[in-house]
């Protein structure tokens, strides 16, 4: 279990870096801000990764 709790907080990383940086509580957005970070964070990633293999 403990790797996949490193996985976790590494994928989770961006937007907790985020919050931390605007001082705001995941109970006080409900993780919306947080995910929505993530989202964009890791969907840049994806895609930088992917264009190498697709052209």
């Amino acid at each position: 279990m403990p790797i996949l709790r490193g996985l976790a907080t590494l994928f989770l990383l961006p937007g907790t870096l985020v919050i931390n940086a605007l001082d705001v509580s995941v109970e006080q957005d409900g993780g919306i801000l947080r995910s929505f970070v993530n989202m964009i964070f890791w969907g840049i990633v994806a895609v930088v990764v992917m264009l190498p293999v697709m052209f």
